[in-house]
């Protein structure tokens, strides 16, 4: 593993003592080997989690300015930058404008699996993500992977 996913990991366990949230994005598909390095670190979150998960982050994070998205529509979304000088995402109530409708994705934390000490995501669950947020590529990378393991 690389000294960032190290980096990545040790930025993480502190919020353990939190429950209802998971790793999601390139992070994921990093400690799976689906791809090599992660632009920024993706927590998604139960709306009920999201109190103490923010004030764990606020206590080793600068939150960062986010703009409007008119596609990506969460109930919740903020970029919180590490003293590392990692880039963390949150996200809670996930949903995503398709046309003239808003679809809606449900977090289930029961999904999530612990690993490294921290709780991850499952790939299926960043299938479904990655084809409401229409990223092709992900979607392919994450279905050859799936397909393969079985």
């Amino acid at each position: 593993m690389s000294d960032k996913f190290q980096q990545a990991l040790a930025l993480l366990r502190p919020l353990a003592t939190v429950s209802d949230w998971g790793i999601g994005g390139s992070l994921l598909l990093v400690e799976h080997q689906l791809q090599a390095d992660f632009r920024d670190i993706d927590l998604v979150c139960s709306e009920a989690a999201l109190p103490a998960l923010v004030a764990r982050l606020q206590q080793c994070s600068t939150e960062l300015p986010v703009v409007a998205h008119p596609q990506y529509c969460s109930r919740f979304f903020r970029r919180y930058q590490h003293h590392s000088g990692l880039v963390i995402e949150v996200m809670a109530g996930v949903q995503v404008r398709q046309a003239a409708t808003m679809q809606q994705w449900p977090f289930v934390p029961s999904r999530c699996e612990q690993r490294h000490g921290v709780s991850w995501m499952a790939l299926t669950d960043w299938l479904e993500l990655y084809q409401l947020f229409e990223r092709p590529e992900k979607v392919a990378l994450i279905r050859t992977a799936l397909t393969s393991a079985n």
